[in-house]
């Protein structure tokens, strides 16, 4: 399939849809509060989760549930007198079993307990089945209300479940801590006859006989699964299977997809569904393999303003090819390895919404990606205190903050690619970060560490200024040329000076004529700034971070024949052999001026001082890259760029 072709549309569409309507409708949609920071009662904490078995009669006209759920769990307090679970008032508990004994339950607002006769001791395991049934609340709003109903096209029924942040207490009894994942689940669904319901994992059976009228759907899932990302969607689909194939490996996997089968949906979406294949085996390619190999990948379709990632299964209502890979994406970053507080959901969000630009880079041309990118930096700079770590836990609103978790943390995820040591580095950072906390939890700090130990240099000023920063640098640049020496000087501003008053960051400067350009790195250190380039061209413009490697805003730009006059000397220096192997020889510096050399990571590899003759700078041991030599006097600073 030519994926460019039959996707263009989309890519203009997106554009446009991006600058109307905002971002929140990619992956997660509109946001409701849901007032909640951590976990409702600390005693949901007294048990771990190995295994749930849900029994639940639904049908796709109306969101009423009646079933039960059995969650299989073991002790971790010292012992275990009452067993607490999470269920909405709104759904009645008809009854409650433990190990089989029927216990009384009291359920007060969004809390049950059961008090356990006989204390369960530390370490027990113990089975707790829970009846009910009811009318949840909601249930026509998409995105945080556990579950809804909707009409698709006006007239096919469809029911799905959405418990992203803390709704899945709208449709079952659970515990909604990211930190237990639950080890297996199976799913039984019975449904009207000719009604289909998809769900996480493989599907076992689907029983046609036993009740007359009725189909029982039967999911399990073998790996590890978050509380939120347990989904069924229930409507009459029709099943779309393929199976993708590992580059450089025998294996393949189950794509399994479920979608209305009018007049003109399958046309209409039949190749982007055809496209998961190729962007399973891509992102494997970069991020690892699919962690649910062994089970499946599939979209069910509903009337959701954007995309859901459950796992194995996406509830997709906007199924274009961005929003399928941002959700794909998902299942790495997000659904493998989950962030384990909330005030880390960048490393879901931000992974995911940087993935669509590497999506569209690898299938459609640089310039789509480019657009996504140049979008996405708009809606950062819209937000001039935004940052990335998430201060404000107590809000669907908050958590999933467009201009911050999404667009900034893909910002981010960039710049951090930028500052590697090599592509090959940045994206083993990922895939050592995915096996490392494979079907478990990471926070920020565990994955900046694997960073650091594959760059080989510290990366706090780098997450204290861009994780835990608030805002972005802007720059006023000015510059100039005389003969084949081009000057330009960066004024950096913060747009947040109260809480990060400076950045220090690399940058791209592309020197331009009608004829020829020319790519340089900078290292930007000081809030004024002078750089030196030996360009023989005749410049016509001079571009700062065109191909947006990290986050900035020019907010002026002027051709000043001024500039460089004022350090004269600064024409004369010349460096050689540049590149070099084992040192620079750098002559036309005034004496005592003060030397620092730095990567382009903003690390110090060498300090020194000119004394008015030839400077020697060694670089037998420095890794081969780019490398910028700050030179400092009484009239001022400059830079000037080396290669190893």
């Amino acid at each position: 399939m030519n994926i460019l072709t039959n996707n263009f549309r989309w890519f203009t569409m997106l554009m446009l849809s991006l600058q109307l309507i905002g971002i929140h409708a990619i992956a997660k949609g509109h946001r409701q509060p849901a007032n909640r920071a951590t976990l409702s009662s600390p005693a949901l904490d007294n048990y771990d989760i190995k295994h749930l078995t849900f029994k639940l009669h639904m049908s796709d006209t109306s969101v009423y549930v009646k079933g039960d759920v059995t969650t299989t769990a073991q002790v971790t307090a010292s012992s275990l007198s009452s067993y607490v679970f999470e269920l909405d008032s709104s759904l009645n508990v008809d009854s409650v079993k433990i190990n089989g004994a029927l216990m009384s339950c009291t359920h007060v607002a969004k809390l049950c307990t059961v008090n356990i006769t006989t204390p369960l001791a530390s370490g027990a395991m113990f089975n707790a089945e829970v009846f009910y049934h009811g009318l949840p609340p909601g249930g026509s709003g998409g995105f945080f209300n556990g579950i809804t109903h909707a009409l698709y096209a006006g007239s096919v029924h469809v029911v799905y479940t959405i418990s992203d942040p803390w709704v899945a207490l709208n449709w079952w009894p659970c515990k909604q801590s990211i930190l237990d994942k639950i080890d297996s689940v199976d799913m039984f669904v019975s449904v009207p006859r000719g009604v289909v319901d998809g769900s996480n994992g493989l599907l076992v059976n689907v029983d046609t006989t036993s009740v007359s009228g009725e189909w029982t759907y039967h999911w399990k899932t073998n790996y590890p699964i978050d509380y939120y990302l347990i989904s069924i969607a229930i409507a009459k689909y029709a099943e779309y299977k393929t199976y993708a194939h590992f580059t450089g490996s025998t294996d393949s996997m189950l794509v399994q997809n479920f979608f209305m089968d009018t007049a003109h949906f399958n046309p209409m979406y039949k190749p982007n569904f055809d496209s998961i294949p190729l962007m399973i085996d891509y992102f494997s390619t970069v991020f690892g393999r699919y962690p649910f190999w062994r089970e499946k990948y599939g979209v069910c379709y509903a009337t959701l303003p954007g995309g859901m990632e459950h796992q194995t299964m996406t509830t997709i209502g906007n199924p274009n090819t961005y929003i399928i890979a941002h959700e794909l994406t998902h299942q790495w970053f997000g659904d493998h390895v989950t962030y384990s507080t909330w005030k880390d959901v960048w490393l879901s969000e931000g992974f995911a919404t940087f993935a669509e630009q590497l999506y569209l880079g690898h299938f459609w041309s640089p310039s789509a990606a480019l657009g996504h990118r140049s979008i996405y930096l708009g809606y950062i700079t819209s937000n001039p205190c935004g940052m990335v770590s998430v201060t404000d836990t107590s809000t669907s609103d908050s958590l999933f903050e467009a201009t911050t978790v999404y667009a900034k943390g893909a910002g981010v995820v960039r710049a951090l690619q930028y500052i590697a040591p090599s592509d090959s580095v940045f994206f083993e950072v990922l895939k050592q970060y995915q096996s490392t906390y494979a079907f478990g939890n990471a926070n920020t700090a565990q994955f900046k560490a694997i960073a650091e130990s594959l760059y080989g240099f510290s990366l706090d000023s780098f997450f204290t200024q861009w994780i835990y920063g608030r805002g972005y640098p802007m720059y006023r640049v000015t510059w100039n040329q005389s003969g084949s020496t081009v000057y330009m000087k960066l004024i950096q501003s913060a747009s947040c000076p109260s809480h990060t008053p400076h950045f220090n960051t690399p940058l791209e400067v592309k020197l331009h004529n009608a004829t020829s350009d020319t790519v340089f790195q900078i290292y930007n250190s000081l809030d004024t700034q002078l750089y030196v380039f030996n360009w023989s061209q005749t410049a016509t413009n001079v571009y700062i971070n065109f191909d947006i490697w990290t986050i900035c805003k020019v907010i002026s730009q002027v051709h000043d024949v001024k500039l460089g006059t004022e350090m004269p000397w600064l024409g004369n220096v010349v460096v050689a052999p540049n590149p070099a192997v084992d040192s620079w020889r750098v002559d036309g510096i005034p004496a005592k001026t003060e030397l620092t050399l730095q990567n382009i990571a903003g690390q110090t590899v060498w300090t020194g001082a000119s004394d008015g003759a030839t400077t020697r700078i060694p670089c037998s041991s420095l890794h081969t890259g780019t490398y910028i030599l700050q030179m400092r006097t009484d009239e001022g600073g400059a830079n000037i760029k080396l290669s190893r």
